[in-house]
């Protein structure tokens, strides 16, 4: 299930990222490596919420984003503790 949300994850950070198919790994940071403003944040977010309803990324990246641990790896360890095996929608 977790490497199913790290898939999802990076397809979605894939997405929104402006720079082209450069490679994103798990240990990016969503503002300090990844460059995401607060736009891109909030469609990181939305995009989220979408694959996992009822999931929402704000309170763990209010705690996490200021020293780096923003990581996607992070995310997907958070999301992994909410969400079922059938959760997704992707």
């Amino acid at each position: 299930m977790e490497a199913d949300i790290a898939k999802h994850v990076m397809t979605l950070c894939q997405s929104l990222d402006e720079n082209g198919p450069a490679p994103i790994g798990m240990d990016m940071s969503l503002t300090h490596t990844l460059g995401f403003d607060s736009l891109k944040l909030m469609q990181f977010f939305a995009g989220v919420e979408q694959l996992y309803p009822g999931v929402a990324l704000e309170e763990w990246f209010i705690e996490h984003s200021t020293d780096g641990r923003d990581t996607l790896r992070n995310a997907v360890s958070y999301l992994t503790r909410f969400i079922g095996p059938s959760a997704t929608r992707g």
